[in-house]
């Protein structure tokens, strides 16, 4: 599966503690996509879905996002990654974002993504479209449906998207990574803090 980045702790991308994914390889070049080094396929960062499942293994976290990219163009390597999170790590909050609208992928009629729906707790569908950008939680734009699919999870998020969009600094030492939906002023929170970074 080819994969861009995995992050840990995230907190802005859903409920509790979770562990971001991003895959590579998107379709659509999305104007001011927020991950435009993600659009384009990678051979050089495939890595075998046991060996993410091994490497979650080692983090703490109560669910997992799922970026890009697109993370549909590799559906069966999605579909593994999914059912490995739910059945070797026993975590069903589940979050995907995705360019594709829900009956877009219904209309597919593929089991493996069949799967995925039916074992996630929430889809973020639809492409970012410029002209609407909202400022509401786990949305670019408006245009964008957030859709609760485990019902267990209804209340927490619900909660969440009451509250105002967050992001997360994630800084490991050697690279400093932005995590979140982009805010209007999230250029200057970010340089803010890589300039109070330098003079550590």
């Amino acid at each position: 599966m080819q994969i861009g980045k995995i992050i840990h702790p995230i907190r802005s991308l859903g409920i509790n503690t979770r562990i971001g994914i991003w895959t590579t390889g998107c379709f659509r070049n999305c104007f001011n996509c927020s991950n435009p080094e993600l659009q384009y396929e990678d051979k050089d960062k495939d890595i075998g879905v046991d060996k993410i499942i091994d490497l979650l293994k080692t983090y703490q976290f109560d669910g997992v996002t799922i970026s890009g990219g697109e993370p549909f163009l590799q559906i069966h390597d999605l579909y593994l990654l999914v059912k490995g999170i739910n059945e070797e790590l026993n975590i069903d909050d589940i979050l995907i974002f995705t360019g594709y609208i829900k009956k877009e992928l219904d209309n597919m009629h593929n089991e493996d993504i069949n799967y995925i729906l039916n074992h996630i707790s929430v889809l973020v569908d639809g492409p970012y479209i410029e002209d609407l950008h909202t400022e509401e939680p786990l949305k670019g734009s408006s245009n964008q449906q957030i859709i609760i699919l485990n019902k267990k999870y209804e209340k927490d998020y619900l909660a969440y998207l009451s509250k105002e969009k967050t992001f997360d600094i994630v800084d490991d030492g050697h690279i400093t990574h932005f995590v979140g939906i982009p805010m209007k002023n999230y250029q200057e929170n970010y340089q803010y803090y890589l300039k109070g970074r330098k003079k550590k």
